[in-house]
């Protein structure tokens, strides 16, 4: 069944159009990955000096979208869908050099918001290799550079929500932790994008679930009572009306 489940489609089409009202602002991390794509990576360096296979400098080459269209990106990933995902799945774990993990990481999501479907060819490939799907971008969490953890955070997000089953319930408690973590990070400057986050696992009833088990809401209104533009209260709002949809959660939000 996928992610949002059939009895989340209505909500669903009503909450991804109410979402629509509140587009238009660039967060800073939408910024800085305008930055990162104008920074080309020298692959043909990686290659030369043999910290990437022949293979791999063919794969990435091939969907660099500073080097390719669309319709190439879509022929080729639809033949080596699995090559594909091997080859940025390894130089993730392979690579130190944050600017580059910085554009892989841009590049991945740049793949999938072209076309959801992709998620399932990173998941799919994990399992493969009997892995879970969430180690390696959970692993990301943890670095030190506020725009790769940021960034990984927004792979997360669209793996669990546009494919076709939801993230196991173990990870679920420890990613929707660590969202609701970040909300209590004063003077974050990813906040919107934390937000955004949300925005999108909300729309689905389990995530919904595990955040106002955690005590979410009290999250968000701490973030709320604080002096925040517009735009975040916009953002942390449509997070609350999106946890009404769930009768039980609403009806204890009116206690």
């Amino acid at each position: 069944m996928p992610a949002g489940g059939t009895s989340n489609l209505v909500e669903n089409d009503v909450i991804s159009k109410t979402a629509l009202m509140g587009g238009g602002v660039t967060s800073p991390l939408q910024l800085k990955a305008a930055e990162v794509r104008s920074n080309r990576v020298n692959w043909q360096s990686y290659k030369q000096g043999q910290m990437i296979s022949l293979e791999e400098y063919g794969v990435i080459t091939r969907l660099d979208f500073a080097s390719s269209d669309a319709e190439s990106r879509a022929l080729y990933l639809r033949n080596n869908s699995d090559l594909a995902a091997k080859t940025f799945y390894k130089l993730i774990q392979h690579i130190a050099k944050d600017q580059t993990i910085q554009y892989l990481l841009v590049m991945i999501d740049d793949l999938i918001i072209e076309d959801h479907s992709r998620v399932e060819m990173f998941k799919n490939y994990a399992m493969s290799v009997k892995e879970s799907p969430w180690t390696g971008y959970f692993t990301l969490l943890t670095r030190s550079d506020g725009f790769i953890v940021n960034q990984a955070s927004a792979i997360i997000t669209k793996m669990a929500c546009w494919g076709k089953d939801s993230m196991d319930e173990q990870n679920q408690h420890v990613y929707v932790t660590w969202l609701r973590d970040q909300l209590r990070i004063p003077n974050n400057d990813y906040t919107q994008s934390v937000c955004r986050c949300l925005q999108i696992l909300l729309r689905i009833d389990g995530y919904r679930k595990v955040f106002f088990e955690i005590d979410g809401v009290s999250a968000i209104v701490n973030v709320l009572s604080s002096r925040v533009g517009f735009q975040l209260q916009y953002q942390l709002t449509f997070c609350l009306w999106c946890l009404t949809f769930n009768e039980d959660i609403s009806s204890r939000l009116e206690k």
